[in-house]
């Protein structure tokens, strides 16, 4: 797919069906994660928990049903908001890829925020010790065919100086 098809593709997917997503894309996905651009990479790199256990997608919260979720979780990091910003890019690459892929996702907080709190389930889940939950994405086949936007426009406010 061309990165503009790409990009007008690209939906919030909150209804997943049951059907797994295979291990080539979810590979696929976790590889293009590596190609995010970073902050202060050799301090904060983040780390990808890739959830596709069902009993470990039941205990988390706000995943939307879906069969797998990636989990991305930052070291402290001496610069304020890196590791927050480090994940957003992390989760946007892998968004992208999964949307290429065919695969419906969506960008999580809410998750993440839930399982701060929950030190035992990070334990569980084997989120690296001293990292935080940032952010995370669902993916999986959605319910609902995604529809292409028809046009490629500028929808956000902006100011040209």
């Amino acid at each position: 797919m061309e990165l503009e098809k790409v990009l007008l593709s690209r939906k919030s997917c909150r209804k997943f069906t049951d059907k797994p997503v295979e291990e080539e894309k979810l590979e696929k996905v976790v590889i293009s994660a590596s190609l995010a651009p970073l902050g202060l990479p050799r301090m904060c790199t983040p780390a990808l928990t890739v959830v596709t256990d069902k009993d470990a997608l039941a205990k988390l919260n706000g995943t939307y049903n879906a069969p797998a979720l990636i989990i991305v979780s930052c070291p402290p990091s001496p610069a304020p908001g890196i590791g927050d910003q480090n994940a957003a890019c992390v989760v946007e690459m892998m968004s992208l890829m999964a949307t290429d892929l065919g695969l419906g996702n969506i960008y999580l907080y809410g998750v993440t925020a839930g399982l701060q709190k929950d030190t035992d389930l990070m334990a569980e889940l084997g989120i690296p010790e001293k990292h935080t939950p940032l952010a995370a994405l669902a993916l999986g086949y959605g319910e609902e065919e995604i529809e292409i936007c028809k046009e490629f426009v500028a929808k956000l406010p902006m100011n040209r100086v």
